[in-house]
């Protein structure tokens, strides 16, 4: 055995037999009606067991490169056409999940399988990921956990999408987003809780302690103001009226179904932050999640609310942060922040439904998770995957595996009992009332009216 065969792991060389194996087919070299080596001729050539080459057939198997013959061998098989696939995205998804490295590593495992990714629009991702599913446009689709929350709101899941079997090697809080009525919708390919990300040389220069879990969102006004009086720059930014960072108010109160008497004291301290302007940028108010990153990136705030998933615009950069829990109500509070999820799923009417699966698949396998691990820091959904360590060339915060420990703070969206279009017509009320159009007493009858029906309610998970 050489010393090369010997320093590849398991995983490399069996996929070093897939590969040239599949060279060979595809390039004439084993031409269609020819036997392949046998199990054991493979096993001594790429240094692996009978059982590690059975499961490397069984792939070429699956691509339709091979046939098996008991008893007698593998037969290569004539080539056949490619399948197409039509995966509808979010376009965020090149950079959350380096979506074109997944791509060409699935178009070079699976070559008879062309994926074409289309971008949907993400305001109107809903309505156009139904409108194409139905109409047959669309073979895949992804959404996040709100997005996917807002289909089963219309009544279209079981129709539209097909129900998978749940992947044991998937963190569960991964997947649950995506599950309704007892069945899973989609898999999960990576998530994030929202978190507070902070520029540390700016603590440093300050004097100032940085944040940790026992901090409360006085303390980070306090911090905020401390912050802008040694610098003279703004404190603290995020897109205050986001789906992603609002809700995030309601789940501290502690909201569900039934009365909700902290609610309103809940969202004061949420506006208490918003409207102090010395520490919170008026003029970037209600805009988009891009100028978060950007101002952070400037280094024109030191904090913001944001997720695993921005922090990829940092990845490169030589910039000094870290992140840390997002802050309690209050002193001894529980500790909760909402959860995002990005899942794949099947159109249950696709023409090519198994290549469909395949590649659905394909972003929650260990393959695909481990490039997320090494091309991005986003969280894989796949445990062994975000656990591995690997040798970083990014710029990961040092308290990047904080995650682990904030599993059971984790609350997704569906989990506050409102529809979204109940959270979006809210998210109007506060545009409202820090633009001074309707005073507290106002948003607090709207905040009454997002209470969800009893219709509502009785079909929740």
């Amino acid at each position: 055995m050489n010393e090369e065969s010997v320093k590849l792991s398991f995983q490399q060389k069996l996929d070093r037999m897939i590969r040239t194996l599949r060279m060979e087919i595809l390039n004439g070299a084993r031409s269609p009606g020819s036997f392949l080596p046998s199990e054991s001729a493979l096993a001594k050539q790429f240094h692996i067991s009978n059982k590690t080459v059975r499961k490397g057939l069984d792939v070429l198997v699956a691509e339709g490169l091979i046939v098996k013959i008991d008893r007698v061998g593998s037969l290569v098989t004539e080539q056949r056409k490619r399948t197409y696939l039509h995966f509808g995205c979010n376009p965020t998804l090149f950079e959350d999940i380096a979506l074109s490295v997944l791509l060409d590593e699935f178009h070079a495992r699976y070559p008879f399988i062309q994926v074409r990714a289309i971008p949907l629009d993400f305001f109107g991702h809903v309505t156009s990921a139904r409108e194409m599913l139905a109409g047959g446009l669309l073979d895949v689709v992804s959404f996040n956990s709100s997005q996917f929350q807002e289909l089963t709101e219309t009544g279209d899941v079981l129709s539209l999408l097909e129900p998978l079997e749940p992947d044991n090697g998937l963190y569960p809080a991964a997947e649950e987003p995506f599950q309704h009525g007892g069945r899973l919708y989609a898999r999960a390919v990576s998530f994030s809780p929202v978190v507070l990300c902070y520029n540390k040389t700016h603590f440093r220069e300050a004097g100032l302690q940085e944040p940790d879990s026992s901090w409360t969102w006085d303390d980070l006004l306090e911090t905020s103001r401390n912050l802008t009086a040694f610098s003279g720059r703004h404190s603290i930014y995020f897109v205050p009226t986001s789906l992603n960072r609002y809700p995030l108010f309601l789940l501290q109160s502690g909201w569900g179904p039934g009365p909700h008497p902290k609610a309103a004291a809940s969202l004061r301290k949420f506006s208490d932050v918003v409207n102090d302007h010395a520490i919170f940028p008026k003029y970037f108010s209600g805009t988009s999640e891009d100028d978060s990153i950007s101002l952070f990136k400037q280094e024109r705030v030191s904090m913001i609310l944001t997720t695993y998933f921005s922090l990829n615009a940092f990845r490169d950069l030589p910039l000094s942060y870290d992140i840390s829990p997002v802050p309690l109500m209050n002193r001894g509070g529980e500790q909760r922040t909402l959860l995002l999820s990005i899942g794949a799923a099947v159109n249950r009417s696709s023409k090519e439904k198994e290549a469909a699966r395949t590649f659905a698949e394909f972003l929650a396998s260990p393959e695909a998770q481990r490039l997320i691990r090494e091309q991005r820091l986003s969280i894989p959904s796949r445990k062994e995957a975000a656990e591995t360590p690997v040798g970083d060339h990014l710029n990961r915060p040092s308290r990047y595996a904080m995650y682990r420990e904030l599993f059971p703070t984790f609350k997704a969206h569906k989990e506050l009992g409102i529809p979204v279009e109940s959270l979006k017509r809210f998210s109007r009320s506060l545009k409202e009332y820090w633009s001074g159009i309707i005073d507290e007493h106002i948003l607090n009858d709207h905040l009454e009216k997002l209470q969800p029906p009893e219709s509502y309610r009785c079909h929740l998970p």
